[in-house]
């Protein structure tokens, strides 16, 4: 069963919701996009989003610190360029913005043509386009390249950085180095639901686990009869080992999130076997956290990211505190 009232007003519904939750956000006229209203336009603001379903991505990383507004879509599916322009033009006058964009086709299709028309306009726009999922197609066995989880502390360390006056050519320079230190991988015991609908995204047997399921609702490149929550964290960690290729005495931030069905117990005892198998690597994790950041519109499972610090100033920037509705200092 989902709380809802009808299934053709869930999104708005919930947005009404956000607004009157959190204060310090107003919804852009005529869209699905929030802002902070109290942006003092003396920074480069950057702007986030993508489809609904993830929440509280991303307007839950809307506010001092993190994003200056977040553009949604309908379910799954990105926001219209149009709606991108007129959260821009809302949020700031002088005509600049940074755009945070997860690697979907659709997206990044949305992004750039709302990028397009703004430069067009005489505004300064950067991009950074993030690609952290290294699971793989299921017959190619080509790697993915989503933009899923490790998106949020994209959004927290070029947050800091514009908080402290970054221009947007140095924010491009961070994206460029950051992006390629996250990795990220997932599991599910169960697909996405759309909301009104019963069936879900994709089927699985009972006590069956999906290895590298995406965020909306895509199948995995592996199912296999679930064991415990031990081999979960082998297979997730022994796959980010195989992409990073980390060396002694690398620095690790660990980010665990929920895709929105897990309880909190479960997420502990995952988090719990990541860390002690971490314990064994010749690596130190100075950071750690573990939460419902970006979720799949209710999948039963977890996403595990992992950033390598290479630059001591992004566990300063993860460290800093924000005032956002979902990351908790």
């Amino acid at each position: 069963m989902q709380i809802i009232n009808e299934a053709a007003s869930a999104l708005d519904d919930a947005m009404q919701g956000i607004i009157m939750s959190y204060p310090h956000l107003r919804q852009v006229p005529g869209t699905r996009a929030v802002y902070d209203w109290r942006f003092k336009d003396d920074t480069v603001p950057l702007i986030g989003g993508g489809g609904s379903g993830h929440d509280p991505a991303h307007w839950g990383y809307v506010g001092d610190g993190m994003l200056t507004a977040a553009v949604m879509g309908p379910m799954f599916i990105p926001p219209t360029a149009a709606d991108i322009v007129a959260t821009v033009k809302t949020v700031t006058k002088q005509k600049r913005a940074f755009f945070i964009v997860k690697n979907f086709k659709a997206d990044v299709a949305s992004f750039g043509a709302a990028a397009t028309t703004l430069r067009a306009e005489g505004y300064d726009i950067g991009t950074c386009v993030v690609a952290d999922d290294i699971s793989v197609d299921t017959g190619s066995l080509i790697p993915r390249r989503r933009g899923v989880a490790g998106t949020i502390l994209v959004h927290k360390i070029l947050g800091a950085a514009a908080r402290h006056g970054a221009d947007i050519p140095e924010l491009r320079m961070l994206a460029a180095k950051l992006a390629p230190e996250i990795k990220t991988i997932g599991f599910s015991f169960s697909g996405a639901q759309m909301p009104g609908h019963d069936d879900y995204s994709f089927d699985l047997p009972a006590n069956a686990v999906a290895y590298g399921v995406g965020i909306h609702g895509e199948p995995g490149y592996r199912v296999e009869p679930y064991t415990s929550s031990e081999l979960l964290a082998r297979e997730l960690l022994g796959k980010i080992r195989q992409s990073f290729r980390w060396q002694a005495g690398d620095q690790l931030a660990v980010f665990i999130n929920s895709l929105g069905g897990t309880a909190v117990m479960e997420q502990m005892i995952f988090a719990s076997d990541v860390q002690q198998l971490l314990a064994l690597e010749p690596v130190a994790v100075p950071w750690r956290k573990v939460g419902t950041f970006l979720t799949s519109s209710g999948m039963h499972g977890l996403s595990l990211s992992i950033l390598r610090l290479s630059d001591p100033e992004w566990l300063e920037a993860l460290r800093e505190d924000v005032d956002v509705a979902s990351w908790v200092n």
